[in-house]
């Protein structure tokens, strides 16, 4: 494939295919509202509330109606896929987008797990046997790994329709519960109402609060969803308040079915009001209805929370392979499989409560930035407020709502919440926030056809090019220095990128930055050098080169001189000279690159600095051109013994590790003017290599010693600049 039919393949990502109408929307609410939450909680939450479990639910889902209201709203102005996180980032920015997609993906992770826990328990409930619980869960890790195998396919009609069949069935079996368990209701169930008082009611809340976050996964597939900006709004609204009714009813057919203690102790609480219900044999049908339950639930949750994923992945919160769609399927490949393998270690070692309650707090959490967006949206953009004065209250509503119910947690809860705090708070400060940022200032095209990948870490040369003048020489001089270690020569094009240009539209437009890669790959089959290339559109051109350093792990970057020496202090060589964490070089080529046959090469030593650095440039010069190396430097003229001992030390120190074949000279002389001597003695050298002051007394650039030498020696110059490893480490922070 040639560079040009690659570049026009990579500036057009994959994108998901907008097949799902309002009746698919709800379909999704509706599978995630209505699976583990009535199978496998309303046993727990009975215990807790006893009869009153029925007002718990209604309370339950009628403050959550009011979040599902706000949710509605934030998809009407901001229809994009992610959900809450979109909300909250695209309003609040990196911290609070982080913060609400770090637990909405906790959240959804174990609310998967509590549907497959559903699933394998009621399959075993068919059998009419007792298993152990290792096999349960067995059982629920291996239900897991298929749906998430079967999401790894195309999002075909087919396979939506099969979605439709195991909801609505789901929904068609549990009102068929309703309408016959009311032939069995005894009023006496209900006594006393509050056993464990109106505190074990609202306790239950922090429950079987999980019971109805399906709504918001609806958000999550928003590019899938046909006008998202008026479907997304509807379908929660109805999927909501489908499932409200179906709670209400199913908790009144329970506790007034079956006495509330013997649901407390079942792990499949609704096989005893189905017996009842449809006589011997009815919890064959609720065994069907949950199974049914826990697969649409699953599926509707692993497939939303991998989209929110991709969509942190996209922004680079994530590795990068989780926010990249297949090019065949348009599926988020990497969030899916992700999603599945992390669901099955949380059955592995997670208790059904621990589950719960855990996931609870992390979606809980989740919704607090999210009701702080919506009230900076409404402030900082008043045009976009509701006409009805209620609505306008939604962000505070909601933010007391779920801040109450965040308290209403047990202490097991909220110590387990804060170590996700603490865990969150480590990824984003030292990994995701600086990806993040370098995303928002740029995006890489890599053109090569075959992923490069090693288990060694490999020496790496960055080698930023747009001069047709340079790019011959800095290829040629870097390829050089990796000659004694081998390694990997990248070639980076800049496309320059205003605030208000995306990333794809400015890199459709990139002809001449697209030619200077062309003219670096036909340089380098001349050269016979490997080069990795890459393109990057960037809001700043220094920048862009600093991130690419740091995202590729770049050992050193390899530029030309300025041409002008005019405003060099705001050019992109000063900003890079200043900025970057990566050790640096600068070529001042003063030869033609095919006569470049340099014979002697002059090391201007000041300190230890950037020492090692020079020494390997001359090296390499020196064996790959048979060239003689001569360290050089001054004393001034009324010089101390200590004088003459550090410059001894500083020679002997440079001699050690001058590991090299090349032959050496040695040059001590005295000057105080060591600057000008130095560019003097450069017309009997061909190359001079000499490091960045550490200092530098003047205010601009070109004022510096180390700037003039460059600029005014005869001679080919090399300008070092080392980083310390320190240094790096901190600023990579």
């Amino acid at each position: 494939m040639d560079i040009q039919t690659l570049f026009n393949k990579k500036i057009k990502p994959p994108k998901f295919d907008r097949t799902i109408g309002l009746f698919g929307a709800t379909t999704i609410g509706v599978g995630a509202l209505l699976g583990a939450g009535i199978y496998v909680l309303i046993g727990a939450a009975a215990n807790v509330a006893g009869p009153s479990v029925v007002l718990s639910y209604v309370l339950c889902g009628s403050l959550a109606f009011v979040t599902t209201l706000m949710f509605a709203e934030l998809s009407r102005v901001i229809p994009r896929s992610g959900g809450g996180y979109t909300y909250a980032y695209h309003v609040l920015g990196s911290l609070g987008g982080f913060t609400t997609g770090w637990f909405l993906a906790i959240g959804s992770i174990l609310a998967s797990s509590l549907y497959a826990i559903g699933f394998a328990e009621y399959t075993v409930s068919l059998t009419e046997t007792k298993l152990p619980q290792y096999v349960i869960r067995a059982i629920a890790i291996v239900i897991t790994l298929l749906i998430t195998l079967i999401n790894l396919r195309p999002q075909g009609k087919k396979k939506f329709n099969l979605q439709n069949i195991i909801v609505w069935s789901n929904v068609g079996i549990l009102a068929l519960l309703i309408i016959l368990s009311f032939f069995y209701l005894d009023v006496k169930n209900t006594q006393p109402e509050f056993p464990h008082g109106f505190q074990g009611t609202l306790g239950a809340i922090s429950i079987i609060y999980i019971s109805f976050f399906g709504y918001q996964l609806i958000a999550n597939n928003a590019d899938e969803i046909i006008e998202p900006e008026k479907t997304i709004p509807k379908a929660m609204k109805l999927a909501m308040l489908i499932s409200i009714a179906i709670y209400a009813l199913i908790a009144v057919a329970s506790v007034m079915t079956v006495p509330w203690k013997e649901l407390a102790n079942s792990h499949a609480p609704l096989v005893l009001v189905a017996n009842k219900s449809f006589g011997g044999k009815g919890w064959m049908v609720i065994s069907l209805g949950g199974i049914l339950a826990s697969l649409g639930a699953l599926s509707s949750t692993l497939i939303s929370q991998s989209r929110q994923s991709y969509s942190m992945g996209k922004d680079r919160f994530f590795p990068d392979m989780i926010g990249k769609l297949n090019e065949k399927t348009k599926q988020p490949q990497g969030s899916i499989i992700i999603g599945g393998v992390l669901t099955s270690l949380a059955l592995a070692f997670f208790s059904l409560e621990t589950i719960a309650k855990v996931a609870n707090f992390s979606l809980l959490l989740s919704l607090l930035p999210v009701s702080l967006a919506m009230r900076k949206l409404y402030k900082t953009k008043p045009a976009l407020k509701p006409k009805a004065g209620w609505k306008r209250l939604l962000p505070e509503l909601s933010l007391i709502i779920n801040l109450g119910l965040l308290f209403t947690l047990d202490i097991f809860s909220l110590a387990l919440g804060q170590q996700l705090i603490v865990a969150g708070a480590l990824i984003y400060f030292f990994y995701s926030r600086k990806r993040e940022k370098t995303g928002r200032e740029g995006m890489n095209i890599v053109l090569e056809t075959e992923k490069r990948f090693s288990f060694f870490k490999k020496n790496k040369i960055l080698v930023p090019v747009s001069n047709p003048e340079t790019q011959s020489a800095l290829m040629m001089f870097s390829n050089t220095l990796l000659a004694k270690k081998g390694g990997e020569v990248t070639v980076l094009a800049i496309k320059n990128t205003p605030e208000q240009i995306d990333f794809y539209e400015a890199l459709s437009d990139a002809g001449e930055t697209l030619e200077v890669i062309k003219r670096s790959i036909e340089i380098a089959k001349k050269q016979n050098i490997q080069i990795r290339p890459i393109i990057r559109a960037s809001r700043k051109i220094s920048s862009g080169i600093i991130n690419v350093a740091q995202e590729i792990g770049s050992d050193l970057i390899v530029m030309g001189f300025p041409k002008h020496s005019k405003d060099v202090n705001t050019s992109v060589f000063a900003q890079i000279l200043k900025s970057s964490h990566t050790d640096f070089l600068v070529l001042n080529l003063k030869a033609e690159p095919d006569n470049f046959t340099p014979e002697k090469i002059g090391v201007y030593i000041k300190d230890t600095h950037n020492l090692n650095l020079m020494l390997m440039c001359a090296t390499a010069v020196a064996e790959k051109r048979k060239a003689r190396i001569v360290l050089i430097s001054f004393l001034p003229k009324d010089y101390s013994q200590q004088q003459k001992r550090k410059a001894d030390n500083l020679l002997m120190e440079s001699l050690q590790n001058l590991k090299s074949t090349a032959l050496y000279d040695i040059r001590l002389d005295v000057s105080d003017h060591p600057k000008k001597d130095i560019i003097s003695l450069s017309s009997g050298f061909d190359v001079l290599i000499i490091g960045k002051d550490t200092r530098n007394p003047g205010k601009t650039l070109q004022d510096s010693p180390a700037y003039q030498i460059a600029a005014e020696a005869k001679c080919t110059v090399v300008l070092v600049k080392t980083v310390k490893r320190l240094k790096k480490i901190v600023q990579n922070f």
